[in-house]
């Protein structure tokens, strides 16, 4: 039998972890809009790191999805408008609907106390008043069923789909279109998820989906957008921390 071998201490974040940490939240959390370039002159010195390094973190959110690169034009904050949305969410309605099926008959304590905790922890952040965190947190919330639903490859395609629909959650969350209560309206889902019937699960699933696809599309496709998600104006000053 192998043993196992001696492996090195986890080395703590580096610095350019952090810049990408920085700027990820900063785009989720909608204070860097869609579209908008990331001019590599101003974040370095905002954030006090040279230009090399911010390049590398950049690069991050070029390989996760968050920013494209345009030949000749520079690095951009990748654009969400409601065709790429609406992908997102058939995706989620066809995955999550088989996760729950799935762990349907396998809803332990622990998913339950979990997924109430997660549940606290959401409607925290809503408190808190912290977008960030509150994307965050519904992201949290909802990827529960991903992790324990038996399936070991639902978890990776939740990771792969998390930042649009962590983006699409902060379309709704700054969305100028009418919302229903964001409490009430999670209170509901969880309810169903821990209750009896997998049917009224499912229908709550379909119906919580539908309400915020109809929030992202209103958003959208209203004319502010101009086929983009209009989040801020890329002219405005970008609140950055130092590291």
């Amino acid at each position: 039998m192998s043993s196992i071998p001696k492996f090195a201490p986890v080395p703590t974040l580096t610095r350019r972890d952090q810049v990408a940490e920085t700027l990820r939240r900063a785009i989720l959390s909608g204070q860097v809009a869609p579209g908008t370039q990331l001019i590599e002159s101003r974040l370095a010195a905002d954030l006090a790191v040279s230009r090399g390094l911010l390049r590398e973190a950049i690069r991050e959110l070029i390989e996760s999805g968050l920013a494209v690169n345009r030949p000749y034009a520079g690095t951009f904050v990748a654009e969400v408008n409601a065709s790429v949305l609406r992908d997102v969410y058939e995706m989620r309605r066809v995955m999550e609907r088989q996760a729950y099926i799935r762990i349907w008959p396998q809803r332990d304590q622990s998913f339950r106390t979990e997924l109430q905790h997660r549940f606290d922890q959401m409607i925290e952040a809503v408190k808190g008043d912290d977008l960030s965190e509150e994307i965050r947190a519904e992201a949290h919330f909802h990827g529960l069923v991903y992790e324990r639903c038996g399936n070991h490859l639902m978890p990776a395609f939740w990771q792969q789909m998390t930042q649009k629909t962590q983006l699409g959650f902060a379309i709704c969350q700054i969305a100028h279109a009418p919302k229903v209560d964001f409490e009430e309206n999670h209170h509901k889902f969880l309810e169903c998820a821990l209750g009896e019937s997998l049917e009224e699960m499912l229908a709550e699933l379909d119906a919580h989906l539908d309400r915020g696809l109809a929030t992202i599309q209103f958003e959208t496709e209203s004319p502010m957008s101009s086929g983009a998600v209009a989040l801020a104006s890329s002219e405005s000053v970008i609140p950055l921390k130092h590291h």
